[in-house]
């Protein structure tokens, strides 16, 4: 009876044994098993750069390409063609007159005129408003009027930036030269520009000037459209300028072309050359009735002054 107890003790012994060796080993494995689930902290760095550039990838796919900045010479361009906001400009133009309309009596004009006209523009601030003044200096080389200076023109212009554009209020003045045998020496009046930019490269407006004195009474219209053709490159109506005689009831002169420019850098120097052929629509005797423009323009913009 003994023997059967103590074997009885024996063998609840080795189940208590068995059961603590396998109850440790169960809590061992569970633990490796969670270690092996978790990422190393390397493997979540990487992890989260490769979602990160993924992110930045897909946010430069979806977000639009900005367009692309005007050029230096494209600036210039455009401003060089806005008489509202020209910059600092030295010019030559150069007018060939090829052909001319009979006089009253028929007699035929053969011979060609040639006219040189120095045209500076100086923009300035004056009680913290901008102006634009414009000088005109034409001088008759040849052709079948008299030859020498004529009428020297200057205006000034307030330019007032609007939420569509730009308004150019100012006056304008007309002196004849000392030699000259008209009856008015000296003719002034207002004028009013109004230019539209349509867009970057389009620009749309009107130019008008009006002279007013002994004998004067003249009001000129100048259409304004240039477009800017890229690296430079613009195509605008030029000078057309219409001018009414008011006491004669009529336009004096009716020009229609259209002018071809580039600006382009000549020892570092921008620079733009326009070519301006126009024809004068108004059967005038004695009129011009083609000519061609040549201007050469030094430009100089701010910070280079």
């Amino acid at each position: 009876m003994l023997v059967n107890t103590i074997s009885r003790v024996v063998r609840v012994a080795l189940v208590a044994m068995a059961a603590g060796l396998l109850v440790p080993a169960a809590i061992v494995g569970a633990e490796h098993a969670a270690q092996d689930a978790k990422p190393t902290a390397a493997q979540a760095s990487a992890v989260a750069k490769t979602d990160a550039a993924k992110g930045e990838v897909a946010a430069a796919t979806d977000t639009p390409s900005a367009p692309p900045a005007e050029s230096a010479q494209d600036e210039l361009s455009r401003r060089a063609t806005d008489p509202t906001a020209s910059p600092l400009t030295f010019g030559l133009i150069n007018d060939v007159t090829t052909s001319y309309r009979d006089l009253e009596d028929g007699t035929p004009i053969d011979e060609n005129g040639y006219q040189l006209k120095f045209q500076p523009v100086l923009p300035f601030k004056a009680w913290g408003v901008a102006n634009i003044l414009r000088m005109t200096v034409p001088y008759q080389v040849s052709g079948p009027g008299p030859e020498g200076l004529e009428d020297l023109t200057i205006f000034d212009m307030v330019i007032l930036p609007q939420s569509w554009g730009r308004i150019g209020i100012g006056a304008v003045g007309s002196f004849a030269a000392a030699t000259s045998d008209v009856s008015a020496h000296a003719s002034a009046g207002p004028a009013i520009g109004v230019v539209v930019p349509v867009s970057k490269k389009l620009n749309l407006g009107l130019f008008n000037q009006n002279l007013f004195g002994n004998d004067v009474s003249i009001s000129q219209i100048q259409p304004i459209a240039a477009y800017q053709l890229g690296s430079g490159w613009s195509l605008s109506l030029g000078d057309l300028q219409w001018p009414y005689d008011w006491k004669r009831g009529e336009f004096v002169s009716m020009p229609i072309g259209l002018q071809l420019g580039k600006v382009l850098p000549v020892a570092k120097q921008p620079m733009r050359f326009a070519v301006n052929p126009q024809y004068d629509m108004k059967d005038l005797p004695g009129g011009s009735r083609f000519k061609i423009s040549f201007t050469v323009t030094l430009l100089l913009p701010e910070g280079k002054k």
